[in-house]
């Protein structure tokens, strides 16, 4: 008894203090200043977007591997035109690079019910590698939360603890797997060209972050394979991350069956390697 009231007090002690991560220890803003506000004492970030500018935030830090997660409600109006982003790129902050990975969770804004979660995978610069979810609840009325398990085996996207997207590591194979070091980003822009235009007289659209804490294995040029082990602080790299456990591959189906809108691997299986080891 003693002994897991050690470990209840151990687990609820680690929750109260990454409750305490403000955004500023962990994130800073990168565009649109005056369009982004830190509210609740730094628990919480809202983005805006109108027709003068939408808004931005960045990790301070790179990483190698790692679990990370965010808290998010999207735009409640009639959003249709406007995305909202939370993802991992190795591309420096506010420029392009040629060859780079990426990660993304992207939310097509929308007029109503149902609303779109685009995920992509870009490894070496090559993107395309698309699936899409119609989301099961409404984004805009509470938070969810959103988290990509990033290891040496597997990409995981999950969706308030379900997996939605699994991107295996098959390098091996001659498969390209994000390997440089990547650091967390989140937006709110106009994405007109792909959505449509956007109605402005809804506007402005908000976006609201929460969790700022990090479980990342910090990049180090010297030792990169450092995150790559299994340690008490890298726990995503422990074995029973290497695969999905067998409720998370019956979730994982699941969502698969009623909620995948769209997946590359249907469209464009013979562009994709993965796609074949994948069946």
């Amino acid at each position: 008894m003693d002994h897991l009231l050690l470990s209840l007090f151990a687990t609820l002690l680690l929750a109260s203090r990454a409750d305490e991560i403000t955004f500023g220890q962990n994130y800073y803003f990168t565009w649109g200043f005056n369009h982004a506000t830190v509210l609740d004492q730094g628990k919480e970030v809202q983005l805006l977007i109108d027709q003068y500018s939408g808004s931005g935030f960045a990790s301070i830090h790179d990483y190698g591997s790692g679990f990370f997660q965010m808290r998010m409600k999207i735009p409640n109006k009639k959003s249709k035109g406007v995305l909202t982003t939370f993802y991992l790129t190795s591309k420096p902050v506010n420029q392009e690079a040629a060859y780079h990975d990426e990660l993304d969770f992207e939310f097509t804004g929308n007029n109503s019910m149902p609303y779109t979660l685009s995920t992509n995978v870009i490894t070496n610069g090559v993107a395309g590698r698309e699936q899409q979810f119609q989301l099961w609840f409404d984004p805009t009325t509470d938070f969810h939360t959103y988290a990509i398990l990033w290891n040496q085996h597997q990409i995981v996207f999950f969706v308030d603890d379900t997996p939605i997207r699994v991107f295996k590591n098959y390098s091996h194979s001659g498969v390209n797997y994000p390997s440089q070091s990547m650091h967390i980003e989140a937006s709110i822009w106009n994405s007109t060209n792909w959505l449509g235009p956007v109605d402005w007289s809804q506007g402005p659209f908000r976006a609201f972050y929460q969790k700022f804490d990090i479980d990342g294995c910090l990049y180090r040029d010297l030792n990169p394979q450092q995150c790559y082990s299994n340690t008490p602080t890298n726990f995503w790299n422990a074995e029973k991350y290497w695969q999905l456990d067998p409720d998370q591959q019956r979730k994982y189906e699941d969502v698969s069956k009623k909620y995948m809108s769209y997946d590359y691997c249907s469209k464009y299986n013979e562009s994709y390697l993965e796609c074949s080891l994948n069946s």
